[in-house]
């Protein structure tokens, strides 16, 4: 928090600064602002020089014109059919949205050119802010300095022969800093491209090159392409400089120490925000414990996993305490509006669940966008599929309604007569013995604000995020972890901070006189795409796939992350209201955000791409306990989807943390998983098996007085009985069932 407010007042300073330069501005022209120059940068070469300090000619539509500072004196214009961006003097920069946008006519950089550095200080606002600066009229060629879609800083250069160089590095979203491209010479044919965000430099290997390398024209803040759509910087500009040469080390660092200087950057680091979502960081005040509880088995979290951990615990005989922070049972499913459970193996208490859903209009199995209530549920439980390697056949999935997996996820819970459920109650802290060997007691805040004590013999950790396991010092792993941590196949040398998309969903309900949608006051980008399930002509659930890459959580926290997500959601159901669904209007947007991964905790076992490869038929896991067959599917962060032959097991050992806690399990998507095994494993139906597994096993633990890793697991196994969710034949006997249903 001090380095915060520290960095806060340092802002501060800055804008200060640059409102009193400001005010010393002296005009050229009307509505033209300027300011004697400070720092020097290198001159030779200098090809392009924008401050927006300098130069702007405004109106009242916004900025129209951006004069050039170097001999070229070039100008960036507003071309026709976009909007001038706007000038905020405090920041001193220039800020760009959907659909505003600068050109420069003319040749900035020779066609000949084999070298260029483009510098820049500027701030995305989100991914894929294309075109800080750009040549390009075409595929080809072109040069492009700007952040894509993984909220990587890149730079790209291509020929004209589409041979393309890029390099990337990460940058964090809503940071003022620097960004940067060099073109260097290796040869007369090879060359190498470099990207610098803040202090980070990143090289491209050597790769070929030929002429022509650049073509007329500049984009500033806008990119827009012939017989394509056209693209945004979300964010500001404060400065751009180009020169015509690859600038030396010594001038890169003059040129990076003069605009650091005069801007008074920082090394980046995201904005903070205050994020109550924060069990280990947000405030709390230091309030007495109000009433202490005690049970066989307390479970922090009720989405899939935990209900099913409380209700399978209690089956067996436990006392369990059920925690869960917001008002409605099902996590992801039932609060995130991600209220379908796609194809794939599921256990006997998931089927129980469909069954009762089913039985008061609340779920069914859709084959495409609706449910179709002649289905039967046995054609959801495949995804692999020998036979259909590529997935040429739409798989059957179950929809649901958030309200009815609640409501059944209540019933059941309350007909053990064993819960007790605190529900709008969050975990924030975690109580160990003197020896840190066992989770002794727990404190949780209600929605009153009263602080209880929760006494239990085993702790299960449901919390998707694993507050509870984190807040006791368990190991976590998260992103993306090197090549060698598990030598998977295809996890790259080198890992980097980098998180499967999250998305804010929202259902629509059909009407006869639909409100139409209204778009945000602001544009904003959103992606032209969406999974649509639910029953026609009544309410359908809408996923946008995605909304924000996954590194959004850490760069802004959740609360801005929903804060943010509201418009992105406005927009979205405008295009798509006159896209595709014009009969229905917005119902209701989702009260929590869809996070597909976050932290995960090192388990005694690490289920990794090699399970996935060898599947059930080669794993040789005495302890398997749950089972699964969808793809490896990462939305928004490099991975695609990639199918998966046959279903895998998830062994016992992935639920019990690596060290000496005796009594914690962790069931949820934060179990022992590596990165590319999460992506796959992370389904909720798979999810109700971890959480039917754990319950089962705390009971045990209970029952035989023991840790939770001294149980007999082979009974747990064997009362599980997981592999047989599963047969070999399975995909050819849903095969034959299906016919009767195409």
């Amino acid at each position: 928090m001090r380095e915060a407010t520290h960095s806060g007042e340092i802002s501060k300073l800055a804008r200060a600064a640059v409102r009193a330069a400001l005010a010393m501005l002296v005009g050229h022209g009307a509505g033209v602002t300027s300011m004697a120059a400070g720092g020097a940068l290198p001159e030779a070469g200098l090809v392009l020089w924008l401050r927006a300090d300098r130069g702007v000619e405004v109106s009242e539509e916004g900025v129209v014109r951006w004069h050039d500072q170097s001999a070229g004196r070039h100008k960036a214009e507003v071309p026709e059919g976009l909007s001038g961006p706007a000038l905020d003097t405090a920041d001193g920069a220039i800020v760009f949205s959907e659909g505003s946008g600068l050109r420069i006519s003319g040749r900035i950089l020779p066609e000949s050119a084999r070298e260029a550095t483009v510098l820049g200080v500027a701030r995305a606002n989100s991914p894929s802010s294309i075109g800080l600066f750009s040549i390009r009229n075409a595929a080809r060629p072109l040069v492009q300095l700007d952040v894509d879609g993984l909220s990587q800083a890149r730079f790209i250069v291509r020929d004209g022969q589409s041979q393309t160089i890029t390099a990337t590095t990460p940058c964090m979203i809503g940071a003022k800093t620097l960004f940067g491209g060099v073109l260097e010479k290796c040869d007369d044919t090879m060359g190498r491209v470099r990207v610098l965000f803040g202090e980070q430099w990143q090289s491209s290997a050597p790769g070929p090159l030929a002429s022509p390398l650049m073509g007329e024209g500049a984009w500033i803040g806008t990119l827009r392409v012939p017989g394509r759509k056209s693209f945004s910087w979300d964010g500001s500009i404060s400065e751009v400089v180009v020169y015509n040469r690859a600038l030396g080390n010594d001038e890169l660092l003059e040129a990076t120490a003069q605009l650091t200087e005069r801007h008074r950057l920082r090394p980046p680091a995201p904005p903070f925000y205050a994020d109550s979502w924060n069990v280990l960081s947000a405030s709390r005040p230091d309030r007495p414990i109000a009433r202490e509880l005690e049970c066989d088995v307390c479970v922090v979290g009720g989405g899939s996993a935990g209900v099913a951990a409380a209700i399978v615990a209690a089956r067996d005989g436990a006392r369990v305490v059920l925690v869960e922070r917001q008002g409605r049972l099902g996590g992801t499913g039932a609060n995130a509006f991600v209220s379908n459970w796609e194809p794939g193996p599921g256990c006997s208490l998931a089927r129980e669940m469909y069954d009762r859903m089913k039985a008061i209009g609340g779920a069914g199995v859709a084959h495409g966008t609706f449910v179709d209530e002649s289905l039967p549920y046995e054609l959801s439980l495949v995804r692999a599929r020998p036979e259909d390697p590529q997935r040429k056949r739409v798989p059957y999935s179950v929809p649901f309604t958030p309200a009815a997996f609640d409501r059944v996820a209540r019933e059941l819970l309350a007909e053990t007569g064993k819960v007790t459920l605190l529900d709008q109650t969050t975990f924030f802290h975690a109580e160990p013995n003197a020896q840190e060997t066992r989770v002794q007691s727990i404190l949780v805040e209600d929605a009153e604000g009263a602080v209880l004590r929760i006494r239990a013999k085993v702790f299960v950790d449901s919390t998707g995020d694993v507050w509870l396991a984190r807040n006791l010092g368990c190991e976590t792993m998260l992103g993306i972890v090197p090549k060698s941590r598990f030598d998977e196949p295809s996890a790259p040398e080198e890992g980097r901070l980098q998180l499967n998309a999250i998305t804010r969903c929202y259902t629509i309900r059909a009407s006869d006189n639909p409100k139409p949608a209204m778009p945000p006051e602001t544009p904003v980008r959103f992606p032209k795409a969406a999974f649509v399930r639910g029953w026609e002509g009544d309410v359908l659930c809408v996923n946008m796939m995605p909304t924000f890459p996954g590194r959004a959580l850490i760069d802004l926290g959740y609360d801005e992350c929903m804060r943010r997500s509201e418009a992105i959601v406005r927009a979205h159901w405008h295009w798509l209201q006159k896209e595709r669904y014009p009969g229905y209007e917005l119902a209701e947007i989702a009260p929590m955000l869809g996070i597909r991964e976050g932290h995960r905790v090192v388990t005694r076992y690490v289920l990794s791409e090699h399970d996935i490869l060898a599947g059930l038929p080669g794993q040789q896991h005495p302890d398997l306990i749950a089972v699964a067959d969808h793809p490896c599917d990462v939305h928004g962060a490099g991975g695609g989807l990639v199918e998966v032959k046959t279903a895998y097991g998830v062994p016992y050992r992935c639920l019990i943390p690596a060290g000496k806690w005796e009594n914690l399990l962790v069931a949820c998507r934060g179990s022992g998983f590596s990165k590319i095994a999460a992506s796959s494993v992370r389904l909720q139906r798979t999810m109700i098996q971890l959480g039917h597994a754990a319950g089962m096993a705390a009971a045990m633990a209970v029952r035989e007085g023991t840790c939770v890793d001294r149980i007999d697991v082979q009974t747990l196994v064997e009362r599980l009985d997981a592999r047989s969710r599963y047969p070999v034949e399975k995909s050819f006997v849903v095969k034959e069932v299906k016919k009767g249903h195409e």
